[in-house]
């Protein structure tokens, strides 16, 4: 990883695989496939967005909902629920709940200010070359929580029979 990038693993999936095999708490499962096909609309309609703006707006979004769903995922391979979280921040939450995505989070993060400027209105908040550099991030920061979520639906090796 390089300057807090993470290269891509290949083309991406709409949506992860969840087998009925995986000994998994369905809800929670659930819950993370759906947070990551709305990360997947979210990124498309970024992908059709004209204005720089709106394309890294949509596309942060879409990292907020990939962040959710490590979270969820988390909790279900943890076997416990937390309580209310101390903080709402979804780049400290996903950083705490599995570290792999610690470098993610310090990414995201450090865009926070730019995103709250893009919705403020500020113009010229992010050109059209950053916002095309951050869509493309964003695009292998799912495509890692996808792979995250898969992982979390194979059956352990040695388990079971």
């Amino acid at each position: 990883m390089a300057n807090g990038q993470v290269a891509s693993r290949g083309p991406r999936r709409t949506s992860p695989t969840l087998g009925p095999s995986a000994c998994i708490d369905h809800a929670t499962s659930a819950r993370a496939a759906t947070l990551l096909r709305k990360a997947d609309d979210l990124l498309s309609g970024a992908a059709g967005a004209g204005d720089p703006g709106e394309r890294f707006r949509l596309a942060y979004l879409a990292a907020l909902r990939g962040a959710g769903a490590v979270v969820a995922a988390a909790e279900l391979r943890s076997g416990v629920r937390p309580r209310r979280p101390a903080t709402r921040n979804a780049w400290a939450l996903m950083a705490r709940a599995d570290e792999s995505f610690a470098v993610w989070a310090d990414y995201f993060a450090d865009r926070s200010a730019t995103r709250t400027a893009v919705e403020a209105g500020v113009a010229q908040a992010v050109g059209a070359d950053e916002s095309g550099a951050f869509y493309d991030e964003v695009g292998h920061f799912l495509h890692d929580v996808e792979g995250y979520l898969d992982a979390e639906a194979e059956p352990e090796v040695g388990v079971g029979g």
